[in-house]
């Protein structure tokens, strides 16, 4: 061998003895991070319940350090499996990340409340069977109380709102019958904020305790000091008080967990909510108008109608009181209902009032119309344009009731009384065949003939939120009247109003026509609350009928 033969190889040989060692030092760290975890190198091992809740061990603290060494036993003693079992694959499990020297090894524990079905997976992905002595052991732990449907303070609450305990203790049962103490409860100081109570002195927990006591001083003074079932005899009403309020929930076959707490809260207790009604019965088709008193929060009145009326009232801010209208819809004429019971609720308060139903019929018309009207006029893009362009508005309306008094019909009274220029054609809720096309639909406002350019008055006291032109409705006209009531005037020759204007009852607010789908010159005038057509009639003689 020449040499720079020898000379190449003992170069080549010198580099493998450079690079040996590297490759064995990385053998030996990817060994060392998939190696099982030893008691004595871990520094900090922090374990994440199946809910999130972080428990982090320090080996500086000896208790933390003994709950260290019992979990590496754990996993020393647990048996080598094939796989983990099928039926856990997938589900919830408890994140171990142990920290020793510069590495982290992650275990994965899936634990049940039964000690015989536990196992874990190492950083190495081997899964292991945990004995059932060492998985009974941890259900006693505190780290495993997610496990428990038991370890939930209970929850108190005043008008919906969550309330702190001044002081608090809970315990659970773990596994094996040991009561295990809570250590995280959430307290709080008394604080100057004052809890409205609506209507009455409520208190409202989750889980119900079997002892509950409460002491009010007004003023320094106590003004009642009992149990809380006794509270409804204390003359509360309008008054600031102090409140501490001793709960207590005891340890029994069917709670597996006991504790208590003190609360100390400020409330006032505000007077009770009252509800009337404006008319006490009325015809399918037409609505009632409610007012209540002793109501700061309008949004927070439910409501229940049996039968379902199909329609949520929403109330409004009226001075001192709240008001809504509640329509009844035509399709209880003929139902056999002859009453419905209302029930609204506030705060502590729930009343019901029935409201009766008088019988009511609605016939059936023929409009004799040209198809060639019906088609330009009545199709399925000239109804889905008129709605593009009006569905947006039948949530919008003031929140104050703007008309006065009676109704106007939106023609001239005069007039329509001698029935000559104009008349009432068509009533509402009549079910109008087409002859033309055979259709048929329910008429959601009254039609009137009347001669072209005649004055088309409005109906009462509102804010125009639509004039514009629309193929099936013609010049179109609507007027918002507050509380959700809407009047609608349709087939007009011309409108002299515009949206925003503020128009009294009476005014002029377009002429009569024969525009969008009609057969002659005249009016089609119709109301509604919201998206609910109603009937006008009781309105031209009553008006809105409110209790004060």
């Amino acid at each position: 061998m020449n040499t720079s033969v020898k000379s190449i190889l003992a170069t080549a040989a010198c580099a493998a003895a450079l690079f040996i060692p590297s490759y064995v030092a990385i053998a030996n760290y990817v060994m060392a991070q998939n190696a099982p975890v030893d008691s004595g190198s871990v520094s900090v091992l922090e374990i994440s319940d199946i809910n999130g809740k972080v428990f982090t061990l320090s080996a500086d603290d000896p208790a933390a350090k003994a709950d260290i060494s019992r979990f590496i036993e754990l996993n020393d003693a647990a048996i080598e499996q094939t796989s983990l079992p099928e039926p856990l694959v997938g589900n919830d499990y408890f994140e171990f990340k142990y920290y020793s020297y510069d590495r982290v090894s992650v275990y994965r524990y899936y634990f049940t409340d039964n000690p015989n079905e536990a196992y874990y997976v190492d950083s190495a992905g081997k899964a292991y069977r945990i004995t059932e002595a060492d998985a009974a052991q941890f259900l006693s732990t505190t780290y495993a109380r997610c496990l428990y449907d038991t370890t939930e303070f209970p929850v108190m609450t005043i008008s919906s709102e969550k309330v702190a305990p001044v002081s608090a203790d809970w315990a659970y049962q773990a596994y094996g019958g040991d009561f295990i103490m809570l250590d995280d409860l959430e307290t709080a100081s008394p604080t100057e904020k004052i809890y409205p109570m609506k209507g009455a002195f409520a208190l409202s927990f989750d889980v119900e305790p079997d002892f509950l006591t409460v002491e009010i001083t007004d003023g320094g003074t106590v003004v009642y000091n009992d149990l809380y079932a006794n509270i409804a005899n204390a003359a509360l009403e309008g008054k600031n008080i102090d409140v501490t309020v001793n709960a207590k929930w005891y340890q029994s076959e069917e709670r597996a967990c006991y504790g208590e707490a003190v609360y100390k809260f400020k409330a006032k207790i505000l007077l009770p909510a009252v509800f009337y009604m404006g008319e006490t019965s009325v015809e399918p088709g037409e609505f009632v108008a409610i007012t209540a008193k002793n109501v700061d929060d309008p949004s927070a009145v439910t409501f229940a109608s049996e039968p379902d009326i199909g329609y949520t009232p929403k109330f409004f801010s009226d001075g001192s009181y709240v008001r809504a209208l509640i329509p009844i819809s035509w399709d209880f004429a003929g139902s056999g209902v002859d009453s419905i019971k209302l029930t609204f609720s506030y705060g502590e308060v729930t009343q019901e009032m029935i409201l009766d139903l008088e019988p009511k019929t609605f016939g059936t018309s023929t409009m004799d119309i040209s198809p060639a009207i019906v088609y330009q006029s009545r199709s399925e893009t000239t109804l889905k344009a008129f709605a593009d362009a009006t569905d947006p508005l039948l949530g919008e309306t003031s929140s104050v009731p703007l008309w006065e008094g009676a109704f106007l019909e939106g023609l001239d009274a005069e007039k329509l009384a001698k029935g000559k220029s104009a008349f009432l054609k068509r009533g509402f809720g009549r079910t109008i065949n087409i002859s033309a096309t055979g259709e048929s639909y329910r008429n959601d406002g009254v039609d009137y003939v009347a001669l072209s350019g005649e004055p088309v008055l409005a109906v009462n006291n509102g804010n125009v939120v639509y004039a514009g032109y629309l193929e099936y409705s013609g010049y179109t006209v609507i007027i918002d009247h507050g509380l959700g009531l809407k009047s609608w005037y349709y087939n007009m020759s011309s409108s002299n109003v515009t949206v925003g204007q503020a128009v009294s009852k009476g005014d002029t607010i377009g002429s009569v026509g024969s525009t969008g789908f009609t057969p002659t010159a005249g009016l089609h005038v119709k109301l509604t609350v919201f998206d609910v057509p109603v009937c006008p009639y009781s309105l031209w003689e009553n008006g809105v009928v409110m209790s004060e």
